[in-house]
């Protein structure tokens, strides 16, 4: 069934303005006028078909949110502001008004714990666990000119310093991890000596400094090692360095364009052009802006452009202020916007190096992208129009994404960036804009750089809020080599039970999570969209996961992150001004089901995993106004210990809870000092009493400790005094607090410099320096014999302590449940604690006993399966006299047919298919049987089709045909599979295990033929006439004498649906290719191998009959005696199933050896050897 799509009305702050109010109700503005309502509407049809919690879904969302502030006038709200408001205000106690940290504190800080180190630390054995396919935000390029293949790059990172890769993206080494995390936005290499490299910290092109820099860094033996510039060091002046020129023919040239910031009351908001003549060494400054734009920002410069082969001409480029230029190089600065009619938000300028004459610049706009065009450098500008519609390609976000560069050799075409790539060519004032096809590269693009590769070829490269992509050849055949360039910003991690596997939530690029054993180059799998917060991956279920996106958007797995649901039943505290931008989630490992969450009205509680929650109500007289403040933590030593607030001051209070969050009290403050927000709270592994406040300002306790469930509070970093620390705590933020179980005086705080270790409860402290960078650590958390840390740009790292473990039992784990193409119920178990024995049961029946294992040990049980049925699994293990139960999974098994290397089917009778949303028989339009899936499918559906006959991969001629007929929803034009917008789709998959299912080819919509996509749009159903034969080559993704198991399956999104899907005439390995329903013989009995073998106690025998009639299987031994006659009488048509116990016909016990098993059927014998081993 299809339907129109009709535009939601959404009202933003009450009223919308006029011109907004007419485009959604839809009068006044049409969607032919207004690019932001053409770019509304497809926003909305991208959401509406994007999975739940997906990527696609929640920037859909997100950059509707935008549009609509947009058309009602208000400013964006951006997830970055957030942070930069959080990060900030962190840091001032309530007695104050700003941070008390002086600029270049962290530096100065990291180089003072460094020195007063007491004794060298021993190396702990830290891994990177990546992700490896997934980085952080990237802004700044610099291609080194001396490597002839163009391969070696530099990355400027939001948050992870320089980067460099000389192969191309291959590999990736950081340059700066002798500093704490930096932010650089800006890189330029001395064309006259390419060692001098020059690169800016800090950001400043949100409405906040998001991220905060501290000068410029100064590198003289390309890149090797950095030096912080310093009359650059400690100036707010130089917060935030946007960009940097250097003079090619002067490498002690150099300009930067700066921002102080807004969060910075105590010194005038500032955006200012610096020169240096020596290097660095000393600056001047040549231009400044006070100048206050909308909604009270400074109006920034933002870029700085040097003219090819004419330092003397530079331009910058200002925020709501157009474009300024200086033909003495940069001593002195004028407007250059003649012409120019919209001055609204940012811009970016390009100088073509065809003809130096020629400018464009990328703006903002007040409605729309503008692109404004110079032929007389500068003197005079005149804006551009579509010869088309208005595609609008900063997509209401030019303020953030906006980047442009000139074709090297066409004057009339330009590349620019938005929230993704495009391509515009012009003709005078007239000008074609088209998307780019750049597959795998993030969204969002800050950078572009043309990279010429030899004899006047080139390429472009980009950087993106997923770091970076390349394309092969000018602007085409994209790739995004970031494996290595592990610079995520994560807010919480957690790790799966009984693996080294971790699930974490990071900023701009949402929730992931890896596979067991991952390293600094393993790629990761994604889970949920938006920015990623606070993860639990319960303790004693691997399938049970839950993360979040802003406000509370939580959404957790039940198969262990295949598909993903919301999970906020119940919970009403969601969006914006009723719950924390920063989703918080408490877990404990003692009781796996509990979760609590913060909101407006209190503390949330759930008891079954996020699957319905309640509320705890707090006043707010104590509890205070809604902020990503807000915290909830479960004590680690009794989950009846909760603990929860947002400040410790007048307005807010720290509150406990003593029956698992069924109610809460408020404990006194802290009267030490004045304090205010909190940065985080930490709890005792041992003591239930014992917990921890952690805070961020300057010269003020970092960590409050209580003995007595917060009755009384004591410093334990030396800043009762103020400033230095007496116990050699840094002044820094502190993020996170661990306590090592099995060593509470051991404690680990995450700070912005690193870990900063305490080896006495907190009487003294030391910069740990024990191998790990010097990495602002965001989350901790200790699982099992791990501790797992969360940086906030360098992406997860772990060290194992296998003393954590000593003397604590876990339950034993069921990793996987599932029926491979051998037909045996298979238990794969995960036995993470030294045990006396383990049994497994079925339906409440014993049917397998392991012997003692050791610590993480695995263990495989298969079972025979002789009916088809819902069965239900646990393991139960043993340690000195007590039983630990795993928990309870439920499997639909069914009873497979002997494998077979050929297989046909015609659909006459509806056996050997099992699944769900199928039906195979007659329908109307088609002559005959047929596997049809449901007409009309529903939205938001799966329907699978499993033939329960395994498949033997040949040799040659290894082609799946059938005929078919695919009415789907198509996708986007030229959208792929795998694309977001690729809608509704069907596919023909494998497995070789029954849990991993792989495509045979991808997948396909009703775009496939003219004839089902013309049927499509006129809403024609299926009919035989539409029938189409497909072939596919298992050899695609299989090898020779894998046995596999073959489904059909559809899959429907969220929005608009189809007629559906038929199969029929199926040929599997049978004669040639050339298409479906050629003739083919019956099909044969079969025998198969028996499972498991060899074997102990019993094993499973399979055979399949064409036909009913009478059977007999016997067992022989190898003198040819009967040992045991197994099945004498008729059977039915189809597969069967039957257990050896390794029992002779007499009940006694079969002697180990050799064995032959023969059955007989159809007038035919067939037999097969097997090997019982006592």
């Amino acid at each position: 069934m299809r339907y129109s799509r009709i535009p939601s009305l959404l009202t933003i702050a009450g009223v919308l303005a006029i011109g907004a109010a007419a485009f959604l109700a839809g009068v006044g503005v049409g969607e032919g006028d207004d690019p932001f309502a053409r770019e509304l509407a497809r926003q909305e049809t991208r959401r509406d078909h994007a999975a739940p919690g997906s990527a696609e879904r929640f920037k859909a969302g997100h950059r509707i949110d935008r549009i609509e502030r947009k058309l009602a006038g208000l400013p964006a709200f951006e997830a970055p502001e957030e942070f930069a408001r959080l990060m900030n205000e962190m840091r001032i106690p309530a007695d104050r008004k700003e941070s008390e940290y002086e600029a270049g504190y962290l530096v100065r800080e990291l180089a003072k714990a460094r020195a007063a180190k007491r004794s060298p630390a021993a190396t702990l054995a830290w891994e990177n666990r990546g992700p490896g396919n997934v980085a952080g935000r990237a802004r700044a390029i610099v291609v080194d000119p001396d490597d002839p293949a163009a391969l070696t790059w530099f990355i400027g990172t939001a948050g992870g310093g320089v980067w460099k890769t000389a192969d191309g993206g291959a590999t990736w080494t950081d340059l700066t991890s002798d500093f704490p995390v930096l932010s650089v936005q800006a890189l330029a290499m001395a064309a006259s000596n390419h060692d001098v490299l020059y690169a800016g910290t800090g950001e400043s092109f949100f409405n906040v400094d998001t991220i905060n820099g501290n000068g410029i860094l100064k590198s003289t033996d390309r890149g090797l090692t950095w030096s912080h510039l310093p009359a650059t060091v400690d100036d707010p002046s130089f917060n935030n360095v946007a960009r940097i020129v250097v003079d090619p023919a002067n490498a002690n040239v150099v300009l930067a364009v700066t921002t102080v910031g807004r969060y910075k009351d105590s010194v005038l908001q500032r955006s200012s052009i610096f020169k240096s003549t020596d290097g660095g060494a000393n600056w001047a400054e040549v231009h400044a802006i006070t100048d206050i734009g909308t909604f009270g920002r400074v109006k920034k410069i933002q870029q700085i452009v040097a003219t090819p082969g004419n330092f003397n001409v530079l331009y910058a480029t200002v925020d709501e202020g157009g474009v300024l230029k200086s033909t003495n190089a940069g001593n002195t600065w004028a407007y250059a916007n003649t012409g120019i009619a919209d001055l609204s938000g940012r811009f970016e300028l390009a100088v073509s190096p065809v003809n130096t004459s020629r400018l464009y610049a990328a703006a903002e706009g007040a409605s729309h992208s503008e692109l404004w065009i110079s032929t007389n450098a500068g003197a005079t500008w005149s804006e551009t129009f579509e010869s088309g519609s208005e595609p609008n390609w900063l997509g209401a976000q030019g303020w953030y994404d906006n980047t442009i560069v000139c074709h090297p050799t066409d004057v009339n075409i330009v590349y620019v960036g938005g929230v993704r790539l495009w391509q515009i060519t012009l003709s005078g004032t007239s000008r074609t804009t088209s998307q780019l096809s750049v597959g795998p590269v993030h969204v969002d693009h800050h950078g572009l750089a043309v990279v010429p590769t030899g004899g006047g070829a080139w390429r472009l490269l980009n950087t993106n809020d997923g770091g970076i992509g390349v394309a092969a050849s000018q602007a085409a055949n994209w790739s995004a080599p970031i494996d290595g360039m592990t610079t995520t910003q994560f807010y919480g991690v957690d790790k799966r039970p009984g693996a080294s596997a971790y699930f974490g939530g990071m900023q701009d690029n949402g929730t992931w999570f890896s596979a067991p054993g991952p390293d600094q180059l393993s790629p990761w799998t994604f889970a949920i969209g938006g920015d990623g917060y606070e993860t639990s991956w319960h303790f004693d279920d691997p399938l049970k996961m839950i993360g979040g996106y802003q406000y509370n958007g939580l959404l957790r797995s039940l198969d262990g992150g295949q598909s993903w649901n919301g999970a906020t039943g119940g919970l009403s505290d969601t969006g914006a001004g009723l719950a924390p931008f920063i989703t918080k989630i408490a877990k404990t490992n003692q009781a796996p089901d509990l979760l609590l969450a913060v909101g407006a009205s209190g503390v949330w509680r759930s008891t079954d995993f996020g699957g319905s929650w309640s509320l705890t109500p707090v006043s707010s007289a104590t509890w205070g106004s809604i902020s990503s403040f807000h915290a909830v933590k479960i004590s680690r030593a009794d989950p009846d210990i909760v603990w929860a607030g947002a400040r410790m001051d007048g307005s807010g209070r720290i509150h406990v809870s003593t029956d698992g969050g069924l109610t809460f009290g408020v404990v006194p403050n802290y009267t030490g000092a004045t304090m205010g927000g909190i940065s985080g709270l930490a709890t005792h592994p041992a003591d239930p009493a014992v917990a921890y406040v952690l805070f961020s300002f300057a010269g003020r306790p970092k960590i409050l400790r209580t003995d007595d469930l917060g009755q009384t509070w004591n410093d334990i970093t030396g800043f009762a005094g103020g400033s230095p620390s007496t116990n050699g705590f840094p002044d820094v933020a502190v993020y996170d607090l661990q306590v090592f179980s099995d060593d509470p005086d051991h404690l680990w705080a995450g700070t912005e410099i690193g870990l900063v270790e305490s080896l006495d409860g907190g009487a003294s402290w030391d910069l740990a320096d024990n191998g790990l960078p010097a990495v602002a650590i965001w989350s901790m958390t200790e699982v099992e014999d791990e501790v797992v840390i969360g940086s906030h740009g360098r992406g997860i790292w772990s060290v194992k302590f296998p003393a954590l473990t000593a003397g604590k039992t876990y339950k034993p784990l069921i990793d996987a449940l599932y029926q491979g193409p051998d037909g045996l119920l298979s238990v794969d178990l995960n036995l993470r604690s030294p045990y006396d024995s383990t049994q497994v049961f079925v339906d409440g029946a014993r049917r397998a006993t392991l012997p003692a294992s050791g610590f993480q040990q695995d263990a495989l049980v298969q079972l025979p399966v002789l009916s088809a049925g819902q069965r239900l699994v646990f393991a139960r293990a043993f340690r000195g006299g007590v039983a630990y139960d795993s928990v309870t999974r439920e499997l639909e098994v069914f009873v497979y047919a002997a494998p077979l290397s050929a297989y046909t089917n015609s659909f006459s009778t509806s056996g050997d298919f099992v699944g769900d949303g199928f039906t195979i028989g007659a329908y109307a339009g088609f002559s005959g049987g047929a596997l049809h899936f449901p007409h009309d499918y529903p939205d938001n559906a799966a329907y699978t089709a499993m033939l329960a006959v395994p498949i033997v991969v040949a040799q040659s001629n290894a082609y799946v045909s059938f005929d078919e007929v695919v009415l789907v929803e198509p996708g986007e034009p030229g959208s792929v599979f795998g694309d977001g917008d690729f809608w509704d789709y069907v596919i023909l998959e494998g497995s070789k295990d029954g849990v991993t299912w792989v495509p045979i080819a991808d997948g396909y919509d009703s775009r496939r033929d003219a004839a089902w996509l013309a049927a499509w749009n006129s809403g024609t159903p299926g009919s035989s006439s539409l029938l189409r034969p497909h072939v596919f080559d298992l050899h695609d993704a299989f090898a020779v004498r894998d046995t596999i198991l073959l489904r059909w399956r559809l899959y429907a999104d969220g929005a608009v649906n189809g007629w559906g899907w038929v199969v029929d005439n199926l040929s599997i390995q049978v004669g040639s290719p050339t298409g479906a329903g050629d003739a083919t013989p019956d099909r044969a009995v079969t025998l198969a191998q028996n499972a498991p073998n060899p074997f102990n106690p019993s094993t499973v025998i399979r055979f399949s009959l064409p036909q009913a009639g009478p059977v007999s299987l016997r067992i022989y031994d190898v003198r040819g005696r009967q040992v045991r006659s197994l099945v004498e009488g008729n059977r039915e048509a189809g597969a069967h199933a039957v257990v050896w116990d390794g029992r002779d016909d007499r009940g006694g016990n079969a002697a180990s050896g050799a064995y032959v098993y023969r059955l007989q059927a159809d007038g035919k014998s067939q037999q097969r050897n097997m090997m019982l081993v006592r």
